[in-house]
């Protein structure tokens, strides 16, 4: 849909658009989609329409990810017709109130001639993306016959000059604090003077417009569609270009090669013409200069430093962005993004060809975009959102692997500031302060006394809690705190937690006294924004850094200062006090984050207080979701939250949703699409040595216990097929596992049965491990392979042990978090007290926590319709009413309780003989 026709109906407000119909069916890429689909699509549909919001699980399997992307699109398709008769309902509703005495004629020829410059602008977006794809059609051909010649790369561009790659002496102006209207401008005249700046407007006033001035991109209606990792997206990516919304390969070729005028397109509609689709990632993922990622060394801060460095005035400006006068170039390359469906890969490679940045062309290309793909981070905290700048208003977001959105925006907002990075930071901006103090003018230099008032004083508190001048617990400081009701349900494990201190900000801030208590902290963040006084701070400490690491004579306090001081030191060590180095640098973002937190209301966080091996850490934990997301809701038109296991919901409702009534939300929980006889889930509640299996803290340390556990492994996997997969409350477990049964001669048992492996600690080693894994599976001399993994570990999300990777999957115990935290002690007292909370809000929040885990766990066997696997829960606690009903939907309304492990084994054994049987009647066709 095009800018203007979306204005032109944004314009006709006094219009009543007509509710759009719920279809019966949808343009779903294969012939008959599941009726879970139909129910899920007509469910999201409607919710998109009535401006709810929408709470859908979909196992894994189920198609999920393209039924969304029908649903959404089909809206939006649905959307952009019914905006169209709006808007020529609203033009011919204006020019009869204008002109009530003209003919009917003569109306409607003024409609006609209006409408025709609306689509003239629609046709002239359409050529622009024709073009480019027919550019990506001949550079497409150049790759099979020639390369195509590039544009040339300028030889040796000081790219990495502003970041400190030797780039020549940076003066010293680029490092004090902007001024507030000093961003009016844009980047290009930051550093412009005042008198300057208003010449450069009165010339923007009064020369002539062109075409491109007059051009003023506007928002389309969207489909903002967020997931946890970048590979999730790339699936996402995947699964649009099999939907009716993408054109087919040979219509793409005839508008590739010109053969449609504007009214054939515009005839056949904008939805077979196809969607429009921007992915969204951040500089890392993004950015083609060698010389800045060099020069960054693998950090975050330090690319966009970089990065925002080299557009400067006065600075060698990065050969992959355009300058103002060369913007056509970016233009190409936005219509480029546009115009076929890509994947991040395919934007970079194709923006380095043309010497284009990836990074600033995908965000050019938003305002037109039908659907944008980002990960969590950048859609949910508003200053990722500001920087990108997304608009949320009216707009449609869905949240995949929404499971976890309570605990991604807990952590995303919660920060922690060690005494050692804010030793640095004051240290820091004491440098700084005397460096400019004569150049600064009086505000800056007040705000920036003000930040240090507040750094002393938090300094001073953390040196009184090292010293036990404090002195309390978590128990004993803070506001009121009840004693919690999940001992029971963790078994009353006493776990002892590092002295520990929880205050509110308001108690943190009597603490720091000396003149930082009278600071008002909501205005103290939004200078630090507004000047950017931690990248200024952050990039003059970097310079120090530099110079003093090329000197061969470093001053022992400027060494200090940057955390330079160190003896000589392997290559190990080397790289390890090279981090804490630049950690130390970037030391001033995480205090300017760690007093962002302390702006929320009171009761939204708390600050605890924690030493740990004699160091002492800060650390701000948000306890309030509902106000960060409440934005995000606030602004869009709908919100979809879906996944594969979103059981318990209650905890979005307590939790996220607080005070929004329940008629404003549509919930579905979508039963599989397998067969019934596909899916066997027992409990075990028995061993076969008649032991009560229950793996509570204090069990899990018993021989008999763990002896028990082994003799159910050891029949299970002489009875399943190719691979099992153990999942275990924690590495801990798995290590006291391994040790008792490596003692007993157990494992060995097991090797000669199937190859052993175990869930690694590192991120490196798990693509391998999982290799390895499978490769044992498909040798037909073997047996098959047992894998151990960790509940919420590398394993247990965003891995498919499909098919023969998973055909039991054996679920060990609860995994309840410990208790003895004392940050999950606040969070679950903070539910214990929101408005409507039950008695055993917190136990819920705690075993909903557990079953969460346990639920992503287990939801990795069966991967699609035709898969098979059977479950084993082995713990007693599994057979409760209570925590069966915490189940996914399609798992737990026919679970199993056996009497004893005889009862099922016997279940397993007829399950998989079943399969043999009906795979040998297939086989001979019977």
């Amino acid at each position: 849909m095009s800018a203007s026709t979306s204005n032109a109906a944004a314009s006709s407000s006094a219009l009543t658009l007509p509710q759009l119909p719920t279809p019966e069916t949808f343009a779903f890429p294969y012939p008959q989609p599941y009726g879970i689909q139909v129910e899920l699509m007509r469910i999201v549909f409607r919710a998109i329409e009535e401006r709810k919001i929408a709470i859908v699980e979909s196992p894994t399997g189920t198609g999920k990810s393209l039924t969304l992307l029908t649903a959404t699109l089909t809206w939006l398709a649905a959307h952009h017709r019914r905006l169209l008769t709006a808007v020529e309902a609203g033009i011919r509703e204006r020019l009869l109130a204008e002109d009530p005495d003209d003919p009917p004629w003569v109306i409607e020829h003024a409609v006609r001639a209006q409408l025709a410059d609306l689509r003239a602008a629609e046709d002239a977006r359409r050529a622009r993306l024709a073009k480019a794809r027919e550019r990506e059609r001949r550079v497409r051909l150049a790759a099979t016959g020639g390369r195509k010649k590039a544009r040339a790369e300028p030889a040796d561009v000081a790219a990495g000059s502003g970041s400190g790659d030797g780039g020549g002496e940076r003066g010293d102006d680029e490092f004090l604090p902007d001024d507030r209207e000093e961003r009016v401008g844009g980047a290009d005249t930051v550093y412009l003077s005042r008198e300057v700046r208003e010449l450069m407007n009165k010339y923007e006033a009064t020369r002539p417009r062109t075409r491109e001035d007059e051009e003023v991109e506007e928002d389309v209606p969207k489909i903002y569609y967020t997931s946890r990792t970048h590979t999730q997206l790339r699936q996402l990516t995947a699964e649009l270009m099999k939907t009716a919304f993408v054109p087919s390969a040979d219509a793409d070729a005839d508008a590739d090669a010109g053969r449609d005028s504007a009214d054939t397109v515009r005839a056949r509609g904008d939805d077979e013409f196809g969607v429009s689709l921007v992915p969204l990632a951040s500089r890392k993922q993004m950015c083609v200069n060698d010389r800045v990622r060099a020069a960054a060394k693998g950090r975050d801060d330090a690319l966009n430093e970089a990065c925002l460095d080299l557009q400067k005035a006065g600075k060698d400006r990065c050969p992959y962005l355009p300058s103002k006068a060369d913007d056509g170039l970016m233009l190409d390359a936005r219509d480029a993004v546009l115009a076929t469906v890509k994947d991040i890969e395919d934007i970079v490679t194709s923006a380095k060809q043309a010497h284009v940045c990836p990074y600033y062309a995908a965000r050019r290309a938003v305002k037109q975009a039908q659907i944008v793909t980002l990960p969590y981070n950048l859609l949910l905290q508003k200053h990722a959102r500001d920087a990108l700048g997304i608009d949320l208003t009216d707009q449609v977001i869905v949240i995949d692997e929404a499971h976890n959105l309570i605990d991604t925006l807990l952590s995303i907002y919660s920060t922690s500031l060690s005494a050692t990075h804010l030793a640095s930071a004051v240290a820091q901006l004491k440098q700084y302060l005397a460096r400019f103090k004569a150049r600064l003018k009086p505000v800056h230099a007040l705000w920036i006394r003000q930040t240090l008032a507040v750094l002393h004083g938090l300094v001073k508190v953390c040196e009184c809690f090292s010293t036990g001048a404090t002195g309390g617990t978590a128990a004993t400081k803070g506001p009121d705190r009840p004693p919690t009701q999940a001992q029971g349900a963790a078994g009353k494990r006493p776990t002892p937690a590092p002295a520990a201190e929880v205050l509110d900000v308001n108690a943190l801030m009597a603490r720091v006294g000396g003149g930082g208590d009278q600071v008002n902290l909501v205005e103290l963040a939004a200078y630090l924004k507004d000047s950017k006084l931690a990248r200024k701070v952050s990039g003059f400490s970097e310079k120090l850094a530099a110079d003093a690491a090329g000197a061969k004579g470093e001053s022992l306090p400027l060494r200090r200062l940057v955390g330079v001081v160190e003896p000589a030191l392997t290559p190990d060590a080397k790289a390890r006090s090279a981090a804490a180095r630049h950690a130390s640098i970037a030391a001033f973002h995480t205090v300017e984050a760690f007093l962002l937190g302390l702006t929320d209301a009171r009761d939204d966080g708390r600050v605890v207080l924690s030493a740990e091996d004699g160091k002492v850490a800060l650390r701000y934990v948000l306890l309030n979701p509902a106000e960060r997301f409440s934005e995000v809701v606030a602004s869009a038109r709908a919100v979809v939250l879906a996944g594969g296991t979103m059981e318990p919901i209650s905890d979005f409702f307590t939790q996220l949703f607080p005070g929004i009534p329940r008629d404003r939300f549509a919930t579905l929980s979508c039963a599989h699409v397998i067969p019934k006889r596909n899916l066997l889930v027992q409990v075990v509640s028995r061993g076969p040595r008649k032991v009560d299996l229950e793996f509570k803290f204090a069990n899990r340390n018993d021989d008999s216990v763990l002896g028990e556990l082994g003799a159910v492994v050891q029949s299970t996997v002489g009875l399943v097929p190719d691979g099992v997969v153990v999942f275990l409350p924690s590495y801990a477990f798995l290590d006291r596992v391994k040790a008792a049964w490596s003692a007993s001669g157990l494992l060995d048992k097991l090797a000669a049965k199937k190859q052993l492996f175990y869930e690694p600690q590192t991120s490196s080693d798990v693509e391998g491990i999982l290799r390895d894994y499978a490769l044992a599976i498909s040798r037909p001399e073997t047996k098959g392979a047992l894998m151990f993994a960790v509940v919420g570990g590398k394993l247990s999300e965003g891995i498919n042990f499909s098919d023969r990777l998973g055909r039991c999957v054996i679920m060990v115990g609860l995994p309840f978090a410990n208790v003895g935290s004392v940050e999950l002690q606040e969070r679950m007292r903070y539910v214990a007290g929101l408005p409507g909370a039950g008695k055993d809000a917190a136990k819920q929040l705690y075993e909903n926590l557990c079953m969460r885990a346990v639920n992503q766990s287990i939801g990795r066997a069966i991967r699609h319709a035709n898969d098979y696997a059977t479950i084993l829960l082995v713990d007693r606690r599994f057979a409760t009413a209570r925590i069966r009903s915490k189940l996914p939907k399609w798992i737990g309304q026919d679970v199993a309780v056996p009497d004893d492990w005889s009862a099922c084994a016997r279940g397993i054994a007829a399950f998989f003989r079943d399969k043999r049987e009906r795979a040998r009647a297939l086989e001979s066709g019977v």
